[in-house]
């Protein structure tokens, strides 16, 4: 794993990337990461909260709870035009995907198998 990370950073590191800053993250147990609408934005898998973070200080400037099946843990997360969805699994059994504006507003779900 780390020698497939290295050799995939390795055309960031050649082109002369570096760190710009470090923020701490705001919860315990991120399991996402997405960027949209000029915020990093965090889902935590122990507690289904939301965080939008702003890139420059690192304060929460927005956060809401995905709710949905309390047996569904969270897995992932990603943005895409306007909306954060995030995908909640049940051991091998079925896949959720939740939507939510940036705001926080619930829009919907899909299951896959």
């Amino acid at each position: 794993m780390k020698i497939l990370c290295m050799i995939l950073m390795l055309p960031f590191i050649c082109l002369g990337a570096s760190v710009d800053r470090t923020h701490s993250a705001p919860d315990g147990n991120i399991c996402g990461l997405a960027w949209g609408e000029g915020r990093l934005w965090c889902l935590d898998e122990s507690s289904s909260w939301v965080y939008g973070l702003d890139p420059l200080t690192g304060d929460v400037d927005v956060s809401f709870k995905f709710t949905g099946y309390s047996s569904y843990a969270p897995a992932g997360l990603t943005y895409y035009d306007g909306k954060l969805f995030g995908s909640f699994i049940n051991g091998s059994s079925s896949t959720y995907v939740y939507w939510y504006s940036t705001s926080g507003s619930y829009g919907g779900y899909d299951i896959f198998c």
